[in-house]
């Protein structure tokens, strides 16, 4: 079953050009470069994040203890005429004199609502790349279809009310995400760029899902942003590949890509993306023509996977290695897999483990990130575990080990994590009887990672809980040796 529109599986995600392009495209091309080019992305990749009306004990335990994210809930207007910016521009005063009066840092929000200067005043920079890489995961409906082609659009063209539950609802901070449209649309920074060159692809049969989005900056040069893992089973099926195998599908896709917006652009152009996006950005970069690689400026990781030894020691790679700029927070989950050269930045963040993966809680001073010490010690146990992991067996083992392991996961029907969340009860025992019904050793491995995720996922105080939960509905599996489950491991920091 495949998500997409008009094209083949073998051909790479398309997008139409206006102008004197030639280029193949997602939908029906215009005639004309006003007309609109009917392309957009399939209803059912769109659904809105269910209902938390029924978290599960974990997911309640740490809603309970979860700091209050630095937010401006800016009013749903009707229209974007100067009075919506006045009002935009008089909250943004509200969160620069609350964070004043508080102490609080602020985060990549609240720099694009309270940071005025323009490019031509100050240049391109890390919180730049990460406000264009989060827009990538908006996702576009056929009413804004000319963002496919060249011309593109304005970004003010995104504010449609009625959209914002689509356009929002698979992202990692809906409410986040509808308040940074609101604050790029009115800032001097960037209310100006365009979003055009927009293409996507969703394939179920191979693990794939891509989309990127071009954004042209004032003053000239481009920010192409690739999405990362939203919360699909398909998402994170491909973020595991990735610790077996490269290039994966939607690594293709992002090479062939950049080749195409640079053959349609002039001028510099700068890559990043945000978890898998990240990694799509440094691989594409590393792929492209040399020539194109001479106008990249810089390449932006937001807490993206890594590369085995292969891929680093490539030519590709070390061209742009100087100019890949990669950040994590400081209990980095997703931006540890593969990742051998630990050469990143880690940030602050106010978020509970895995949940840093969310970057509305990595902490921002000004116009620049938080550096931290280093990572968390829940961070480093999954970094250890994940690298005994990759020891202990070849890659062949491990994507017949990931396959299985998102087979049982799929078992109760479900399309994203949080279905299986929220019908835990019927859920949990469902993946537990596809288990058991596995071989030892992949048995074995289906029960490590169910537990890794599971310590990872909350504080050291909640960690022994997260994984009693587990256990209730998971009991045995992986004990066939005798060895290694029996004895819970701790973290160094001596919780």
């Amino acid at each position: 079953m495949m998500d997409m529109l008009d094209h083949g599986a073998e051909r790479p995600a398309d997008f139409a050009m206006s102008g004197d392009g030639a280029e193949p495209s997602v939908g029906p091309v215009p005639d004309k470069p006003d007309e609109p080019a009917g392309a957009c992305e399939p209803a059912d990749s769109a659904a809105p994040a269910p209902s938390p009306s029924a978290p599960s004990r974990i997911v309640s335990a740490l809603a309970s203890i979860l700091p209050d994210r630095v937010s401006n809930h800016m009013p749903m207007l009707s229209d974007t005429s100067d009075p919506v910016a006045a009002s935009v521009a008089d909250e943004a005063r509200d969160v620069e004199a609350a964070q004043a009066r508080t102490g609080k840092p602020g985060n990549f929000l609240t720099y694009a609502q309270t940071v005025h200067d323009t490019f031509a005043d100050r240049p391109f920079c890390t919180l730049d790349s990460l406000v264009f890489s989060w827009m990538s995961y908006y996702r576009l409906n056929s009413a804004l279809c000319l963002s496919h082609t060249r011309g593109g659009i304005a970004l003010h063209e995104l504010m449609r009310a009625e959209d914002f539950d689509t356009m929002f609802g698979t992202n990692w901070d809906p409410e986040g995400s509808r308040d940074l449209l609101f604050a790029v649309c009115s800032s001097p920074r960037f209310r100006d760029a365009r979003l055009c060159l927009f293409a996507f692809r969703t394939d179920r049969d191979s693990a794939e899902q891509f989309a990127a989005m071009t954004f042209l900056l004032p003053g000239g040069g481009a920010f192409i942003a690739f999405r990362g893992t939203d919360s699909t089973l398909v998402g994170w099926h491909e973020d595991f590949n990735m610790a077996s195998r490269c290039p994966v599908p939607s690594q293709r896709e992002a090479h062939a890509y950049v080749e195409r917006v640079a053959s349609a652009l002039d001028g510099p152009l700068y890559l990043g993306g945000h978890s898998k996006g990240g990694n799509l950005a440094v691989y594409a970069a590393s792929c492209v023509d040399a020539s194109v690689q001479e106008r990249i400026v810089r390449v932006y990781s937001h807490d993206g996977p890594g590369f085995n030894e292969e891929f680093l020691a490539s030519e590709g790679y070390q061209r742009v290695r100087e100019r890949v700029e990669k950040v994590v927070p400081k209990s980095s989950i997703i931006g540890l897999i593969m990742d051998t050269e630990r050469d990143f930045t880690v940030v602050e963040s106010d978020g509970i483990s895995v949940l840093q993966h969310n970057p509305f809680l990595w902490e921002v001073d000004g116009c620049a990130f938080r550096v931290a010490d280093g990572l968390s010690a829940s961070s480093r146990y999954f970094a250890a575990t994940i690298s005994d992991w990759m020891d202990r067996f070849t890659a062949e083992e491990r994507a017949s080990f990931i396959d299985t392991l998102f087979d049982v996961l799929s078992v109760p029907g479900a399309m994203r994590f949080a279905d299986i969340r929220e019908t835990w009860r019927t859920s949990l025992p469902a993946i537990r009887d596809a288990a058991e019904a596995l071989a030892p050793e992949q048995r074995a491995f289906v029960m490590d990672v169910l537990k890794a995720l599971a310590r990872v996922a909350t504080i050291d105080r909640v960690s022994d809980a997260a994984s009693n939960l587990v256990e209730t509905f998971l009991p045995g599996l992986g004990d066939d040796s005798g060895e290694g489950d029996g004895e819970e491991q701790r973290d160094d920091s001596g919780t």
